[in-house]
Order: structure tokens, then C-alpha cells, then sequence
């Protein structure tokens, strides 16, 4: 997973869905299954995503990294 200690907007791909304009909000791990909460800025839409099932994460305007 990318090092979220920078500020800024991310994107992820998830199922073959996309999402924009996400901002970092928290990680946890729960049972030894890692997730990640992001917070859509535009819609106001929190989103948690376990980390095995993201396919690609990056933040806006760079090369997507898998996870």
C-alpha cells in the first residue's frame, strides 16, 4: 500500500470499479485482514476497502501502484 503520511487525493480501483477524489481517513487491521477508509471529498461518502482486494492505488496524477 502507498505511504499515506502526504496529504492529498487518491485513486483506487476495486472489482474493476473506479473511485476518485478519495482522502485518506484510516487503516486498521481486524483479525489479521488489513482495511482501508477513505473519504470521497466531492460526495461526502466514507468507503472502506479490505487491502487484498484493492488492484491498484495511487495518488492523483501518478502511475498506479498494485497492491
Amino acid at each position: 500500500m502507498n505511504d499515506f503520511t502526504s496529504s492529498g487525493y487518491y485513486e483506487l480501483t476495486h472489482k474493476n470499479d473506479r473511485f476518485s477524489f478519495l482522502q485518506f481517513m484510516r487503516e486498521d487491521v481486524i483479525c489479521d485482514v488489513c482495511y482501508i477508509t477513505l473519504k470521497n471529498v466531492i460526495a461526502g461518502e466514507t468507503l472502506t476497502f479490505e487491502q487484498s482486494e484493492v488492484s491498484g492505488l495511487k495518488k492523483a496524477g501518478e502511475k498506479a501502484n498494485a497492491s
